[in-house]
């Protein structure tokens, strides 16, 4: 890919990333499902890379509605904020984080204006993320605002979709406007863009099994092509989660070709 689509429009209302409002998380929060592997596997990474437990202080960066943000306030006892930029995004994640009972601050604002957020600097045991850094051609010079949020020795996790293999094909089939909106990262290349940030202890890899609905056709026409979409998406994610079920997770390895998501995890430096 040689130009890189603005994202920027998916985020407002009506655009079909959201599909909730307000009064509905409210009613009922999303929050992370543990009976399926990959939550299952992103909550061991928050452990074990991400260092939270109890009483840490993290800071998610474009956090709209999220499940983890309520998950690791209520849940594994942590301090929690969210940034986000879009004023909606930023009601539905405090929507959320009220609906599940959690308590939490989030800040309408440029995650990566530093000046902006200046009173966060330096306040951070975890800065994370999750499908955001994608959408910039100039992840570096963003990864190193970020991590002027941390505490000396504080740790990133940056959580990007696996745009790869089997769901690049996915990806292609739904939408190329939004395929085109997303850098594509492997491992090695996530590593390397938070290694040029100035992080230290960088390792990387993929997560989950594999997930039916990570490819989007928000905006798409309803037409022949989306409907074979959907149905893909549905068949393949049943599927998958019976696989990963009836083999208890020891056959469902995290595949670079079928893998949902490329972690990364770093030091603070």
């Amino acid at each position: 890919m040689t130009t890189l689509r603005s994202a920027e429009s998916l985020w407002k209302p009506g655009a079909g990333y959201y599909t909730e409002e307000a009064r509905d998380l409210l009613r009922q929060p999303i929050l992370p499902d543990l009976t399926r592997l990959r939550d299952r596997r992103i909550r061991d990474l928050f452990r074990t890379h991400g260092g939270v437990e109890s009483g840490r202080s993290v800071l998610e960066i474009g956090c709209g509605r999220s499940p983890w943000l309520p998950f690791l306030a209520r849940d594994a006892g942590c301090q929690a904020t969210g940034l986000d930029i879009e004023p909606e995004a930023a009601e539905l994640a405090r929507a959320n984080l009220s609906g599940a009972g959690a308590t939490g601050r989030v800040i309408c604002a440029d995650a990566f204006d530093a000046a902006e957020n200046s009173e966060l600097h330096g306040r951070f045991d975890l800065v994370y993320s999750f499908g955001v850094m994608e959408h910039f051609a100039d992840p570096a010079p963003r990864l190193a605002v970020l991590r002027g949020y941390l505490r000396p020795g504080g740790r990133i996790l940056t959580f990007v979709p696996n745009l790869r293999g089997v769901n690049w094909v996915m990806q292609r089939l739904a939408a190329l406007r939004i395929l085109e909106m997303h850098v594509v990262y492997g491992p090695a290349s996530l590593a390397r863009v938070h290694a040029e940030a100035g992080f230290t202890g960088v390792e990387a890899g993929c997560v989950g099994f594999y997930d039916g609905w990570l490819s989007s056709a928000a905006g798409a026409p309803r037409d022949l092509r989306r409907g074979l979409h959907r149905w893909l998406c549905r068949t393949s994610g049943r599927a998958a989660q019976a696989w990963a079920r009836a083999a208890r997770g020891s056959l469902a390895p995290e595949l670079d070709w079928l893998a949902p998501h490329v972690f990364c995890a770093a030091r603070q430096g």
